[in-house]
């Protein structure tokens, strides 16, 4: 299995966006969203910001389920929860006429961050996800996922089967925890 790493500086509920029905990411992380496909697993890890003592701690994880447009994602019924509208972190706020897509007015990204989110081509939709917070667990060594000296940016690991039955096992077993996100409503970066 393939494994998106990245470490996540913001946590504030629209990048992932953590509103049922799916977790969803619409919103940032452009790379990852372009790259990251059906049955693959994306990971953050705690930045400075959101966990300054520990870095490996896992704030969030969770499996591609589906791969979606802009468009669709605005249309498909399962997902108008998450637009400006109806949520108070919304990440369904690019509305798609004439061929192109609209910002919408939001409370979690401006219109400069348009094209960073757009460039992203697609929202990723996940089942199952975890999601552990800003003091989630500290994954194992062991997996090989951790990402050390330069934190930036994007890793890809490829698992073994018989890793990632363990590393599946190692999240199933972590405590997860419910509830909106809290802290300020900050853009993330990318």
């Amino acid at each position: 299995m393939r494994v998106h790493t990245y470490v996540i500086t913001t946590d504030v509920g629209s990048a992932p966006n953590y509103d049922p029905p799916f977790v969803s990411l619409a919103v940032c992380k452009p790379r990852i969203r372009r790259k990251a496909v059906v049955g693959e697993l994306v990971l953050a890890f705690a930045g400075r910001p959101v966990n300054p003592v520990a870095p490996h701690t896992v704030v969030w994880a969770g499996i591609v389920t589906a791969t979606m447009t802009f468009a669709d994602y605005w249309q498909d019924r399962r997902f108008a929860g998450k637009k400006p509208d109806r949520s108070a972190r919304p990440d369904n706020f690019y509305r798609p006429v004439d061929g192109g897509l609209v910002w919408v007015d939001n409370p979690t990204h401006g219109p400069e961050a348009a094209q960073t989110d757009t460039g992203g081509l697609y929202v990723l939709v996940f089942d199952p996800a975890w999601r552990f917070g800003a003091h989630g667990p500290m994954i194992p060594e062991e997996f090989g996922l951790r990402m050390i000296g330069a934190r930036r940016g994007e890793h890809l690991v490829d698992l073994s089967a018989k890793g990632w039955h363990r590393l599946e096992a190692w999240l199933n077993a972590q405590s997860q925890i419910s509830g909106p996100p809290t802290g300020p409503k900050k853009p993330c970066r990318t």
